[in-house]
């Protein structure tokens, strides 16, 4: 049985998360704004530890195939050689194969044949955390008055001070 406690943890922490990665995507959002390729700042505690520091990049190159199509048109007609025929299976049919095989929790087709090259299994059980709409404005609200510190050190205080050791 999962204690309220525990639950308490998780589902703070999950709101918690969801709110800092979004305070963390605006951060990025106006550093890119303001900020020019090569600049690079400290970030310096009130008592002036130097904690990390902040840069701008100027973005990798790259390139990447966005037309598979074309580009295999492409190498077939100026570079043959370089163009292999692969035979595949269709995804729509690997799919069938597979929920069958799913249902049947074997890899077994519907004929009973065995299908090789299929494994099935058992995931290992995983825990689901579900914030209740509107819950984040009452966390928050919490988190503020103190109220959570004590629910929030048995998992924050060890992440934090892990890289300590």
């Amino acid at each position: 049985m999962i204690s309220n406690e525990l639950a308490l943890v998780e589902v703070v922490l999950k709101a918690m998360t969801e709110r800092l990665k979004a305070a963390k995507t605006n951060a990025d959002a106006e550093i890119r704004a303001t900020a020019l390729p090569g600049d690079r700042t400290n970030a310096v505690l009130p008592d002036g530890t130097v904690i990390g520091s902040v840069s701008q990049a100027k973005g990798r190159t790259s390139a990447a195939v966005t037309d598979r199509v074309a580009f295999t048109k492409w190498a077939q007609a100026e570079h043959p050689t370089e163009v292999e025929l692969v035979p595949t299976v269709r995804p729509a049919f690997e799919r069938r194969v597979l929920d069958g095989c799913k249902a049947n929790g074997v890899n077994v087709d519907a004929n009973g044949h065995e299908v090789p090259g299929v494994e099935v299994g058992q995931g290992n059980p995983y825990s689901m955390t579900k914030v209740t709409g509107g819950a984040e404005d009452a966390i928050a609200a919490a988190y503020q008055s103190g109220e959570l510190a004590d629910v929030l050190e048995r998992f924050a205080r060890p992440a934090l001070e892990a890289g300590a050791e």
